[in-house]
């Protein structure tokens, strides 16, 4: 495989909203995560999000009663909260579901969200998934299909794909998936669409050990994959993401929270896309 640098010239590439597109037309996403422990992950996605598509929609298995439907969209006001008997409405309303972020891995939770991540994998195998975190864990290899983007770091991919680490070539022609991997401060995009091609992103800072910034970094890619091929969404995410993380290092150096990323990542977006003017 030949290895190449993500770098400024390669946002041309990227699809935008039009300037005189319409409500819908720049995109629908589902967030699928949250736990009675992990509740900050899926919401931090579904906020970073609503900055970049125009209709986010948010389920947590999580959300068992009314209180708790309630206490969710008093936290999350820049979407829709969906109640379970509407889940398969709202997925095939979506252009990308993200699954993961919040999922809990181990207890009666970790089990339903099992049951949950692989029946949808299953039943919508045709749509596009972003699977991140605790879905990744959950996950059974039989349900991966194209469409699907995963977002992986490095021990979550060894313990997924053990005797691939070595050969990612065989990886992409048993598993013909989208590959995000994360290891030692560097990002790795590879993808069945361009088998020989890894593409690597190397900017980024020792803030981003932060919980919450692989979320933050799977959200992304989902939002730029509503309208662009799936490598070159997950490229763009982490270059758009690791570059917001310099910029606040400029300010606070690696003393910046999850939140302040969160915020951060429009405006360095907006910034990049100026600078190709």
């Amino acid at each position: 495989m030949k290895t190449t640098e993500y770098g400024l010239k390669d946002l041309e590439k990227l699809v935008l909203p039009a300037a005189k597109s319409h409500k819908g037309d720049n995109g629908r996403v589902l967030v699928i995560g949250g736990s009675s422990l992990f509740h900050s992950a899926s919401l931090w996605a579904a906020e970073l999000l609503a900055h970049f598509v125009d209709l986010v929609f948010y389920y947590s298995p999580e959300a068992i009663n009314q209180k708790i439907c309630l206490d969710l969209k008093r936290q999350f006001r820049n979407g829709i909260v969906v109640v379970k008997n509407d889940l398969d409405n709202y997925i095939r309303e979506a252009d990308v579901i993200l699954i993961g972020p919040g999922l809990m891995r181990e207890g009666r939770e970790g089990k339903l969200a099992a049951k949950l991540t692989n029946q949808l994998l299953s039943k919508y195998d045709n749509h596009k998934f972003v699977i991140d975190a605790g879905a990744l864990q959950q996950l059974d290899l039989v349900n991966l299909h194209k469409q699907h983007l995963l977002t992986p770091h490095w021990l979550e991919f060894t313990n997924l794909f053990a005797k691939y680490r070595q050969d990612f070539d065989k990886l992409l022609v048993d598993y013909p998936s989208t590959y995000l991997i994360k290891k030692n401060g560097v990002d790795y995009v590879l993808s069945w669409q361009n088998p020989d091609q890894v593409i690597r992103i190397t900017l980024g800072n020792e803030g981003l050990t932060k919980g919450g910034s692989g979320d933050l970094l799977a959200a992304l890619a989902c939002a730029f994959y509503v309208k662009n091929p799936a490598d070159l969404s997950a490229a763009t995410a982490s270059f758009v993401l690791n570059s917001a993380a310099s910029d606040l290092y400029k300010q606070v150096g690696p003393f910046y929270t999850t939140t302040e990323l969160l915020s951060q990542i429009p405006k360095t977006f907006w910034r990049l896309l100026k600078n190709q003017e």
